[in-house]
């Protein structure tokens, strides 16, 4: 298994995940269409699906260019299909993309599990910073999107936030193996263990 993090509209991590045999998928295409699909061409890579943490400007910008060149479904949960159709057209442009011009294709729930040849995906429902916001289990990686930073959570002033939701999200979470390696919408990578250690808001729910 591969994981390539691809940096795209100046802070926002794209992760590409593919195995041996060139099979994978992508989180989070937030900006840089082409960035995104040059990657994939010049690796040669048959993705399989898009899969959504949640449905902020900043992490669907580039969906509709990368989604129509490859031909995939997008995941994302049930919850977060208002947020996600209610995009500020300035803040999409700004990333240099475009609304989303279709509802995605899959509308998970907790506790789902996506097969694809690349392996399986684990859904695990963690809202707070956006109402159907979402993490997914692949392996020993937790792709976490802005509910958990290194050493931060996701924002909850923003329209959908909640404060105890996230909370209560990070309960979860902590409950996980300390050893799985967080990926996050931003900054850089951690484990479950570190964050319990070391992340104020972790520490205040243990």
């Amino acid at each position: 298994m591969a994981i390539d993090t691809l940096l795209v509209g100046g802070t926002t991590n794209c992760y590409i995940v593919y195995d041996d045999d060139k099979n994978g998928f992508i989180i989070d295409p937030g900006a840089e269409a082409e960035k995104i699909l040059a990657h994939v061409k010049n690796l040669g890579l048959n993705i399989e699906g898009i899969l959504l943490t949640h449905g902020h400007g900043d992490h669907i910008s580039a969906l509709n260019k990368v989604r129509d060149a490859l031909g995939v479904k997008v995941y994302m949960h049930k919850d977060e299909l208002d947020n996600f159709l209610s995009q500020s057209p300035q803040f999409v442009a700004m990333l240099g993309g475009e609304l989303p011009n279709k509802n995605p294709d899959v509308l998970l729930q907790d506790g789902d599990v996506i097969s694809f040849k690349a392996g399986d995906v684990k859904v695990l429902f963690t809202p707070g910073h956006t109402p159907g916001g979402v993490c997914y289990l692949y392996g020993d990686t937790l792709f976490t999107g802005d509910t958990l930073f290194q050493g931060s959570i996701g924002r909850t002033d923003f329209p959908g936030g909640d404060v105890a939701a996230i909370m209560e999200s990070l309960v979860k979470l902590s409950k996980l193996d300390e050893d799985l390696k967080v990926l996050s919408g931003h900054g850089f990578a951690t484990t479950i263990g570190t964050e319990k250690r070391m992340n104020p808001f972790m520490r205040q729910i243990l």
